[in-house]
């Protein structure tokens, strides 16, 4: 790449090479309106010339003072001109005529800005800035160009108060530092894929551009992006700024550009052209992303392109893709002789999709911890409780976190009530329910139509991985709330109950993906007191033999009761029934005998031992808090073959070793935990 050079331009480069004591003269008596001929590129490399000759700071700061109007440093003590006028604010990425007139002046007093007069402010200018702020005592002196300094500048009519800035020819302060070799030729360029665009992705490469330096260090001041939309639908947008919110530039891990992207008036339209040729040949939209990054004599760049994702990313728009590519003249740099290079290629594309957000995948299920069926232990007077009924997990499959916002929670009531048969109303037995995740408890709303509501959670499942829950509740005293006859509950919740579970993404807002459920195991109430039964074996067996009546099975089913608020009575009688119809009023221990029979058809037996006391002819006590084994044992005599099977079905008791006040523990029968395998009793 060449320049046009004026004749005076010529003149002094010669000087250079001949004699370095003649040039300083020579520069020393150009006119202003001579100087006011150079080109700010023409005296930047004057000056790279000078300091390639081992010119010291102030020979270079004097011509540096003379080629651009300004006044020799030793002078009149470092004065900048006065005739800038700036009606902005300046900072890193501005450009244009005033930015100009700002770096000019400061070059005459002597601060250093190796690239000269470019136009652009980047880090150099920063650096003199700041140092020409420490001068004047303006605090911070961080290098932006504001108002204070603009009326610092306007009231000091350009003095600098003697500060002489920092040599020209060394470092500027900054992280960059100065070029050094000839004019550079950047070449081999590549543009390499990045990654598709989630919504609300941040700091997402969607392009690297490659390209070596040869000849000469480089500063990199520009990379222009072109978009170009690939999909017609009408429901996929077509506007880059619906998709992307930033556009940054990272050397390595250090960011040396960014713009914003995510409005109409940061884009320029274009019309398609050959450059451009993406299926169906649509307009194509443009971006400048200003930069300010060295790269060195033999290395390769490798810019990356990064993103932010805009949050607002749809269904539709995930139709749309990008072609990306940096033209022919996308990348700009200067180089040590003030010569602007370029590169780019067009045609070089590379593609850019969008996805979903992951906004989790949570799967609620039950845990080991789900209370087994028990008895929830109510006072006649006072609120009792908590008691655990229910408890799961949310499970969630993405890296993404989830919130959980509000949960629902469905009560089954087993007793009818009233003229229509309606189901008990749980806000006369329920006073308070606690919902406890990973920690920390939540309130929640008893409702009349046996719900639980949880609102206004907030509680994080992080992404890949679990949180726990646990449901409890506090009864009221029965006095006046509740029947005493054998209430039971249970509790469920499931993911397919409209409105029941509200979780969404933590970063999207947008509703999670949610399935399973949890069901608790039925919880019989019982006033003061209760019984608590854990299966210990279930098992059976058959004796086989020529005719029906000679055939049978036994079944014996073992299992551990334990007293809770007081001591209990359990009636000595054990009943087989065919199925869950009422046993008889002494009855202590019911079976179930119907389990996956072949017939019903059939004589049944039973007998039950157990370690607990007995307190009189008619009852077994446990003492509260002790745990007693019960066994029953069932034989089954069939009339014709086919598969018996025995399940627990209930255990009564009662607070007084009298008869009065009998209360039923409902057992599910259908539990693994309570039934034996099935038996085949053949003739």
């Amino acid at each position: 790449m060449t320049i046009t050079q004026t004749n005076r331009f010529v003149a002094i480069a010669a000087g250079v090479a001949v004699a370095l004591s003649l040039m300083v003269g020579a520069f020393a008596a150009v006119t202003p309106a001579q100087a006011a001929s150079l080109t700010s590129s023409q005296i930047s490399a004057i000056i790279s010339l000078l300091q390639s000759f081992g010119a010291d700071a102030a020979t270079i700061a004097n011509v540096q003072a003379s080629l651009t109007g300004g006044t020799p440093s030793g002078s009149t003590g470092g004065s900048v001109s006065s005739s800038c006028m700036f009606s902005r604010s300046l900072t890193i990425g501005s450009s244009g005529a005033d930015v100009t007139c700002l770096q000019q002046a400061l070059i005459a007093a002597g601060y250093s800005i190796p690239a000269g007069a470019t136009g652009y402010f980047g880090v150099q200018t920063q650096t003199a800035v700041a140092s020409w702020q420490a001068a004047k005592n303006i605090a911070p002196a961080a290098g932006y160009f504001g108002p204070i300094s603009i009326a610092a500048w306007a009231s000091s009519m350009g003095s600098t108060g003697g500060s002489t800035g920092g040599s020209t020819g060394g470092s500027t302060g900054g992280s960059t530092g100065s070029l050094s070799g000839g004019e550079a030729d950047l070449r081999n360029f590549d543009l390499i894929s990045g990654d598709d665009l989630m919504e609300g992705d941040s700091n997402t490469e969607i392009a690297v551009a490659e390209f070596d330096v040869e000849g000469g260090d480089v500063r990199v001041q520009r990379v222009t992006v072109d978009f170009q939309p690939t999909v017609a639908s009408t429901l996929a947008n077509q506007h880059p700024w619906e998709y992307v919110d930033t556009l940054s530039v990272y050397n390595g891990s250090k960011k040396v550009g960014e713009v914003d992207a995510g409005s109409k008036d940061d884009w320029d339209q274009n019309d398609w052209d050959s450059a451009h040729n993406a299926s169906g040949n649509y307009d194509y939209y443009s971006i400048d992303i200003p930069v300010d990054t060295i790269i060195n004599e033999g290395d390769t760049a490798e810019l990356s392109i990064r993103a932010d994702a805009q949050s607002s990313i749809d269904e539709d728009d995930q139709d749309q893709t990008f072609e990306v590519q940096v033209p022919d003249d996308g990348i700009r740099a200067v180089d040590s002789v003030g010569i602007q290079q370029y590169t780019g290629e067009d045609g070089n594309t590379v593609d850019l999709g969008f996805n979903a957000a992951e906004n989790g995948d949570i799967t609620i299920r039950e845990t080991s911890d789900n209370p087994n069926a028990g008895v929830l232990v109510a006072d006649d007077s006072d609120t009792s409780g908590p008691f655990d009924v229910l408890a799961g997990e949310f499970r969630n499959r993405d890296s993404a976190d989830a919130t959980i916002n509000s949960l629902t929670f469905h009560v089954a009531t087993s007793s009818l009530v009233g003229y229509y048969q309606q189901a008990a109303n749980i806000s006369t037995i329920i006073r308070r329910a606690t919902l406890t995740i990973d920690g920390k408890d939540y309130r929640g709303d008893v409702n009349s139509n046996n719900t639980i509501d949880f609102d206004d959670i907030n509680a994080d499942i992080s992404g890949d991985d679990t949180t726990n829950f646990v449901l409890s509740v506090e009864l009221f005293g029965s006095d006046n709330h509740f029947s005493t006859t054998s209430e039971s509950l249970t509790f469920s919740i499931n993911s397919n109950t409209s409105g029941d579970v509200d979780i969404e993404g933590a970063d999207t807002g947008d509703a999670s993906d949610v399935s399973g459920s949890v069901n608790g195991n039925k919880q019989t109430i019982a006033v003061n007191a209760g019984v608590n039964v854990e299966g210990v074996s279930m098992s059976g067996s058959a004796v086989q033999a020529n005719t029906a009546s000679e055939s049978y099975g036994t079944f014996t089913l073992k299992f551990d009761v334990t007293a809770n608020g007081d001591d209990v009575y359990v009636p000595k009688t054990v009943q087989a029934l065919a199925s869950t119809t009422s046993p008889g009023a002494s009855t202590g221990v019911v079976v179930i005998t119907d389990l996956n029979a072949s017939t019903t058809s059939s004589g049944v037996t039973t007998s039950m031992t157990t370690t607990a006391d007995s307190d009189n002819a008619s009852f077994y006590v446990v003492r509260d808090g002790d745990t007693e084994t019960f066994t029953v044992s069932v034989r089954i005599d069939p009339t014709a073959a086919g598969f018996y099977q025995v399940g627990l079905d209930r255990i009564r008791f009662s607070t007084t070793d009298n008869g009065l006040g009998i209360q039923t523990l409902d057992i599910d029968q259908n539990d693994d935990e309570f039934q034996t395998d099935p038996v085949s009793i053949s003739n």
